[in-house]
Formats: structure tokens, C-alpha cells, sequence
């Protein structure tokens, strides 16, 4: 029986054969990395319960159906980076709403998601706020977009907005809705009056 310690070592040289070098040319796709990819796609989100974890970030977020399950499998792909990163990786800001949400089905996060998939933790850290966090972060979101195009090719820009696009401001806001009307904006009609 292993020791702690063993344990630990043992998980970290685990680990270790996932970190891509950005800087060679290593092919990305290694055996392992494929078997972590394979275990993260296979993952259930939609469980066949009354209401499962896609169907209520849909719900919570105003989101169709479709749209949440692209969030979620954007979500996918920014855990599977954060693992295989060498360095510390930022999620966009819907990527972040899933995060959130995951993190409050913490049996499934912490004990199938991290436990059996990832095989490691993934911590969420809040910002410590300040202009110096600010650059950090904004330089790894970055970062995690030029991972992301090595791996899966390029990001959604809707589901991952340039650099300068998601650092702009906050877009979410938790709101009451029994208290408040919301109404979307009409981009979508607005662009189609333009073209005219």
C-alpha cells in the first residue's frame, strides 16, 4: 500500500505527461492527452433527471438549450487546457458561468469531474481585483486562447470573445427576476435594418 507521499508523487509524474511545452514541437495529441480528452467528452451533463445540470444553466442563464450545451462543451475544453497548461489558464466569462455552476454540484464536481475525468483538482480562484491581477489575467485568457487554437482550433468568438472584448466589463449580473424586467437588446434586428 502506497503512503501518502507515494500517492502524491505517483499522481504528480501522472500528471507531468499531460503539460504540453508550448514552446517545441511536440505533437499535442499524445496518448495520454487523448485518453484525458476521451474521459472529458465522455463525462454526463445531462443526466436523465427531472431537471439535469444543462437544462438548469439554460434556465438560470436565460439560454436556449443549444446554446448552454455549447457552454458546456466550451467548458470541456478549457478544463482539459487547464490540465494540460503548463501554466495557469483563464476561462471567458460564460466558460466562468459554467464553472460556477459545476462547482455548486460539488458531489459531481469535486468526486466525478476531478476525481474519476480530470484525475487532479481544478481550483477556482476569485480575483484579488487591482490592475496588476488585471494584467494577469487578461495576458492568460491570452494564453488560453493560443492553447485552445493548438488543440481544438479556433475558439468560438461567442463563446470566447477577443482578449480586449472579455476584459471590457463584467456582462453577467445575478438579478432578481421577479423584481425586474429583462429585456434582450435588439442587435440582431438593429444589423438587419443597417443592411438595408
Amino acid at each position: 500500500m502506497l503512503s501518502v507521499m507515494d500517492q502524491h508523487r505517483e499522481l504528480s509524474l501522472q500528471r507531468a505527461t499531460f503539460k504540453i511545452d508550448i514552446q517545441s514541437d511536440e505533437p499535442v495529441w499524445t496518448p495520454a492527452r487523448q485518453e484525458l480528452w476521451q474521459r472529458v467528452e465522455r463525462h454526463d451533463f445531462e443526466p436523465d433527471t427531472a431537471l439535469n445540470f444543462t437544462q438548469r444553466l439554460a434556465r438560470d442563464h436565460g439560454w436556449s438549450l443549444e446554446d448552454a450545451r455549447a457552454a458546456v462543451d466550451a467548458y470541456r475544453r478549457f478544463c482539459f487546457l487547464a490540465i494540460v497548461s503548463p501554466t495557469p489558464v483563464t476561462p471567458s466569462e460564460i466558460v466562468d458561468e459554467v464553472w460556477h455552476q459545476h462547482l455548486i454540484y460539488s458531489r459531481d464536481y469535486w468526486d466525478r469531474w476531478c476525481g474519476e475525468t480530470l484525475r487532479a483538482q481544478l481550483h477556482h480562484d476569485p480575483t484579488p481585483g487591482g490592475p496588476e491581477a488585471q494584467m494577469t489575467y487578461r495576458r492568460q485568457y491570452a494564453e488560453t486562447l493560443a492553447l485552445h487554437e493548438r488543440l481544438f482550433g479556433p475558439p468560438s468568438p461567442q463563446l470566447w470573445p477577443a482578449t480586449h472584448l472579455r476584459f471590457a466589463g463584467p456582462r453577467y449580473h445575478a438579478t432578481d427576476r421577479s423584481r425586474w424586467f429583462i429585456l434582450p437588446k435588439p442587435v440582431a434586428w438593429i444589423r438587419r435594418l443597417l443592411r438595408r
